[in-house]
């Protein structure tokens, strides 16, 4: 029985010392700050709207300009790519342009025996085979995108032509291919070889030949006054 008493009387006392250390001044400053509000005291509810549409606004103009910068390297990445795979098309094109230039010697020769040979040797079969060697050839740089320079009757381009001879003609107009000493070639558009061309230029005037100055009449008439030497001295002798 003094046990009971003795432990009622300690939860009366322990209930007894609660509120007096909730009085005590360290529990009130603990208490005094988790009850304010993080809203200031003289922070209206409007005045907190704004703030809170100024934050979003913020938030959604940074989301914006985020949006833009992922388009914009979007775009650039997109770019890129096509740039790479058309570097490495033009590569696949132009690999063997070097070869290509090579071989074109090799076709100036086949048209230069083609075009100096005999007409009744035509029809011989090794001459048939070497025409048909020079067909193959010239079908196999055609699928290479091989292409001769049109030149006789063209505008000179000195992009497309080089000039060698210079030649007067009175039937093409100054300026104009009249000849075509070396077929040119592109491929794909480009230049491997101009053509070495030749060129028409003005006539040059013909100097006039000159004609004695004919004396004029009154000129003329002095002359024949005039008397001679011979007979001023006959005419001092019989005086």
């Amino acid at each position: 029985m003094e046990t009971d008493q003795e432990d009622v009387s300690a939860e009366e006392a322990g209930s007894e010392s609660r509120p007096a250390a909730a009085e005590q001044p360290q529990y009130e400053r603990r208490w005094s700050k988790k009850s304010s509000s993080s809203r200031p005291a003289d922070v209206t509810p409007e005045q907190e709207s704004s703030e809170d549409a100024d934050e979003s606004e913020k938030q959604r103009a940074r989301a914006d300009d985020l949006f833009d910068r992922l388009q914009r390297a979007l775009a650039d990445l997109a770019n890129y790519r096509k740039r790479v795979e058309s570097e490495r098309e033009d590569m696949a094109k132009f690999a063997s342009m070097l070869l290509v230039s090579e071989l074109l010697p090799v076709l100036d020769n086949f048209d230069r025996a083609l075009e100096t040979l005999p007409k009744e040797l035509e029809y011989f079969t090794w001459i048939q085979g070497v025409m048909l060697v020079e067909r193959q050839l010239r079908a196999i740089l055609e699928r290479q995108g091989v292409e001769p320079i049109k030149a006789v009757g063209e505008k000179f381009n000195p992009s497309l032509h080089e000039a060698i001879v210079e030649e007067e003609s009175s039937e093409a107009a100054p300026g104009t291919v009249i000849g075509e000493l070396q077929t040119g070639y592109t491929m794909y558009g480009r230049v491997l070889r101009p053509t070495l061309a030749k060129v028409a230029k003005a006539l040059s005037a013909e100097p006039s030949q000159s004609t004695p100055a004919e004396p004029e009449p009154g000129q003329a008439e002095d002359v024949e006054q005039s008397p001679t030497d011979a007979e001023v001295t006959a005419e001092a002798g019989e005086s």
